[in-house]
């Protein structure tokens, strides 16, 4: 009798994980990220920006309701290590975050994996993540920059832009995906900024494309004046 209780429960213990495994997850990753692992991460990453960040969100009807809305670029300013968290918690589709080598710790390998991380070196001697961004939207894809090229001070200002963004719009023809956030945790490490609490807000400000013959150049220009004057914040030279 125990046996036939003890296959009963394994056999039902598999289906339950087969039904996840080949219906469960398959329609999740078909409502969000486009696969179902992502996606679970996905609905994590919006249970914790909302609950321990109390995340408010503006803006959120210019973000294209669909997994593949690219070739896209989002340009978001840097205030937190958990920018890009607040940001993707906003879209269903997948952002695939040009992050900085040197903060992405191995212990996090799995979730930079799964989250199609895409890694730079900051004294852009390797150029591979930048040919990597470019492939991938040239494949329809969609890539996230902090063109301030990272946590700068004062924080509440428009530092330098790397001319990198522009010039990767410039060459994909990509439109761009205009986010400000403030109110994130004030902490240039990871592990801090994701364990203080905080009132974070986040406002998508514009969609937009650029004529083909504009440059690079021009494009980062552009781009700075526009969050400068949205924002009211004053640009740092």
């Amino acid at each position: 009798m125990l046996l036939e209780w003890i296959v009963y429960g394994v056999a039902s213990w598999l289906l339950i994980m087969g039904a996840i495994y080949f219906f469960a997850l398959p329609a999740m990753g078909r409502r969000v990220m486009g696969d179902g692992p992502s996606a679970i991460l996905w609905y994590l990453n919006w249970i914790y920006v909302h609950f321990f960040h109390r995340l408010k969100a503006t803006g959120t009807d210019i973000v294209p309701n669909t997994l593949t809305p690219g070739p896209l670029v989002v340009i978001c300013n840097h205030q937190s290590p958990i920018d890009p968290l607040l940001v993707q918690a906003q879209c269903r589709f997948k952002i695939r975050w040009l992050m900085a080598e040197e903060f992405m710790l191995p212990a996090a390998d799995f979730v930079w994996k799964l989250g199609g991380i895409i890694p730079v070196a900051r004294d852009g001697n390797d150029t591979a993540g930048l040919r990597t961004a470019l492939r991938h939207l040239r494949k329809n894809g969609v890539i996230g920059i902090f063109p301030e090229g990272g946590i700068k001070e004062p924080r509440n200002s428009v530092h330098p832009f790397l001319e990198g963004a522009g010039a990767m719009i410039a060459k994909t023809n990509a439109n761009v995906l205009l986010a400000i956030v403030e109110g994130t945790p004030q902490n240039s490490e990871m592990a801090k900024a994701m364990v203080k609490r905080s009132h974070s807000t986040l406002k998508f400000v514009e969609l937009c494309s650029f004529k083909e013959n504009t440059t690079g150049k021009e494009i980062t220009s552009e781009l700075r004046r526009r969050i400068a004057e949205i924002t009211g914040w004053p640009l740092v030279n």
